[in-house]
């Protein structure tokens, strides 16, 4: 596993992170656990989370995860979206449900359609930023974590006093050992330029021209950068699979360039090593709930970062 340092933190950790969206929600929490041990020993260190994650049950199931593990990993968590209610009855539905809808794509994809499973934003507040860090520390089992970030962050929120002291004031308490803006790239960019108290920027694989620009602005101002979505922003990855489909000379030209397998196997490794070089000194979130996803992403994290993916993408996307 290559190793990076996050300028913001000084912390030294894996180039590859999970991202625990789906832990507890479309993922159960049996899965879940091997999912994360899996990771964990093939050498991920970075774990994201959210109160929302899940359903609201990632954080809980990442807690038992973390037993016997805490000093071995880093965590983000989140405040700023809470979960859609979840009774009994609707966890009952949710659980005996799971195997149908992981099996069904469009079935997945009219279910997020509706928003019965959308967050929910929530006004922050300093006692919300309080008292969401505490919860979070609960479901954990832990008296800290390694990075509390705004979530969904508005760029307004970052010039408020308010917000400001009192997330200064978890850091003093030791309840966060830094802070983060996950956002959009407005949210990125206005964290870059307010700099302290913020130490990381997590934002959506770029897209467009110069998808590099905003990771490299965050290493140049001394803040991390984490970036995730490498295969789902604007449909990218069911795009380059059509694209790489319809023109096998495409995918001979990715053959040829190490991506191996069928269209949409090819498709996903570029877009991972495409992420890889586009952030080579932060932190690429993706989802490793499959042996086979995990091992393809350990190997990707093992080589060092190829600039050349980008051009490739770019050649077959335009």
């Amino acid at each position: 596993m290559r190793d990076v340092t996050l300028p913001g933190l000084d912390v030294r950790t894996s180039c590859l992170g999970f991202g625990c969206a789906s832990l507890g929600s479309r993922i159960s929490r049996a899965q879940g656990l091997r999912a994360l041990a899996r990771a964990h020993d093939g050498g991920v260190r970075w774990f994201d989370v959210a109160p929302a994650y899940g359903a609201g049950m990632a954080e809980p199931i990442l807690g038992d995860f973390l037993k016997g593990r805490r000093d071995s990993l880093q965590i983000c968590t989140k405040v700023g979206l809470l979960p859609p209610p979840q009774g009994a009855a609707k966890r009952l539905a949710r659980s005996l449900l799971r195997p149908v809808v992981a099996a069904a794509g469009p079935l997945r994809a009219a279910i997020r359609k509706s928003g019965v499973t959308g967050n929910k934003g929530v006004p922050l507040t300093p006692d919300l930023l309080r008292s969401s860090l505490e919860r979070s520390l609960q479901r954990l089992g832990t008296d800290h974590v390694d990075v509390y970030a705004l979530h969904n962050a508005d760029p307004a929120d970052l010039e408020r006093d308010d917000i400001l002291r009192t997330l200064e004031d978890l850091v003093a308490a030791g309840k966060t050992r830094g802070l983060g803006v996950a956002g959009d790239a407005d949210a990125a960019r206005a964290a870059l330029a307010r700099g302290a108290p913020f130490d990381v920027v997590q934002l959506a694989q770029p897209t467009g021209a110069t998808p590099a620009a905003l990771p490299q602005a965050a290493t140049d101002a001394g803040l991390g950068c984490v970036t995730h979505t490498v295969f789902g922003v604007g449909d990218q990855f069911a795009d380059l699979d059509r694209r790489l489909r319809a023109a096998p000379d495409a995918l001979e030209r990715l053959h040829a360039a190490g991506y191996e397998g069928p269209s949409g196997t090819a498709a996903a490794a570029l877009l991972l090593a495409r992420a890889f070089a586009c952030n080579p000194q932060g932190v690429v979130l993706a989802s490793m709930f499959s042996e086979r996803s995990l091992a393809g992403n350990l190997a990707q994290a093992a080589a060092a970062p190829d600039p050349a993916a980008v051009s490739l993408y770019r050649d077959i996307i335009e």
